[in-house]
């Protein structure tokens, strides 16, 4: 009887003793899983959070929640750059003239906010987007005024400039975790850029030529003259048209210089003006003329006929020599001005530029970085 009280005795102890430790396991392996998942929880919360600080191009401090999943973009260079990076789904709308002007974008099948003149605020904020890019010096701040109590942030950037363009799109990548799509273009883009530089190094002072740039439109339909300034009040890149003349080995045959704040790109002059300073080149520039959708020069030739026979210049230099090019915006005063000026250079300096392709570079950039077809007239001389 004692035997079987003490077997009786070990075999409950030994219950006891699993039961306890089952016990302990379970709060063991509760306690873990609790702490695992306010991990996640905590990472998850970060990722929610994630935000990050930043200059836009008008200097102004704006900090950001990450990731940015919609987006307008009034600022067509802009939507170009995304596109370069791959941004495409985030872009709820767009305005500025993008879906006429850079139709190969591929953004027709969403709301057009209007031009930076005239934007529809109320169709904005109905879009609910996380971020507005616009332009640093279009539309002006009322912009922000109605759009940031209403929680859109707006962001200024021109993406075109060329003092601004890499800094810019090293932005965007960042903003948009493309930051290695960002390098990679930029190294290509910037290997053109050096491949330039280096042959306009080599071009004697003597020997350059003074170039006057023009818009196309103005001179075409108003006879008048419009300067594109190569230069800013402050000393600074002015103009892309004009900045192009610097670029591409040229001297800016005007001393006009450029309020970088004002919404116009170009300077009325008088006739006497150019006249005097009479320009052995003149380049003249547009976004109407020619571009994607244009399928041959017909109307550049029609254009330059009636500038002949209506304007001035056969007074200059300029028609003498038969040195009067026009190019489209978007080739050189713009995005792909990286591009245009070679077209230029090559313009001005045909026997120092005669193994260049700016076309092939073109046909790259079209097809490797926008995935898109290459096509379209976007410069014509009359030598041609």
């Amino acid at each position: 009887m004692k035997a079987k009280l003490v077997v009786l005795f070990m075999i409950l102890i030994a219950v006891f003793t699993f039961i306890g430790c089952a016990s302990s396991g379970n709060e063991e392996v509760s306690k873990s899983v609790e702490e695992n998942e306010e991990k996640l929880a905590d990472e998850q919360g970060d990722l929610e959070s994630q935000t990050v600080t930043f200059e836009d191009s008008t200097g102004r401090e704006i900090t950001l929640e990450l990731p940015l999943e919609r987006v307008v973009v009034i600022n067509r260079n802009t939507a170009e750059a995304l596109k370069v990076l791959g941004v495409d789904e985030q872009i709820v709308a767009t305005g500025d003239t993008t879906i006429e002007n850079n139709s190969y974008l591929g953004f027709d099948d969403r709301p057009d906010v209007g031009k930076t003149s005239e934007v529809n605020l109320e169709q904005i904020i109905s879009l609910e987007p996380d971020v507005v890019f616009t332009y640093t010096n279009r539309p002006d701040s009322t912009l922000e005024e109605k759009l940031e109590p209403a929680g859109i942030t707006v962001v200024r950037l021109n993406n075109y400039l060329p003092d601004q363009m890499d800094q810019e799109l090293q932005l965007l990548g960042t903003l948009f975790e493309k930051e290695d799509e960002a390098t990679a273009f930029l190294e290509w883009k910037q290997g053109l850029e050096t491949k330039l530089a280096e042959r306009v190094n080599e071009i004697p002072e003597d020997e350059k030529k003074q170039v006057m740039a023009l818009s196309v439109g103005f001179l075409n339909s108003q006879g008048g003259y419009r300067i594109f300034p190569s230069e800013t009040t402050e000393g600074e890149p002015g103009v892309g048209e004009g900045f192009a003349t610097i670029l591409a080995g040229g001297i800016d045959a005007a001393d006009v210089k450029w309020d970088a704040s004002e919404e116009s790109t170009t300077i009325l002059v008088d006739e006497e003006y150019v006249l005097e300073k009479n320009p052995e080149v003149l380049t003249l520039h547009g976004t109407w003329l020619g571009g994607y959708e244009t399928e041959d020069a017909k109307e550049h030739e029609e254009v330059y006929q009636n500038i002949i026979n209506s304007t001035s210049v056969p007074q200059l230099k300029a028609y003498e020599n038969k040195d009067i090019f026009i190019y489209h915006t978007n080739l050189i005063g713009s995005d792909k001005r990286y591009i245009g000026v070679l077209q230029l250079a090559k313009d001005l300096y045909p026997d120092r530029f005669t193994d260049i392709d700016p076309e092939q570079y073109a046909r790259e950039y079209f097809e490797n970085w926008l995935g898109v077809e290459y096509k379209g007239v976007w410069y014509y001389s009359p030598k041609q």
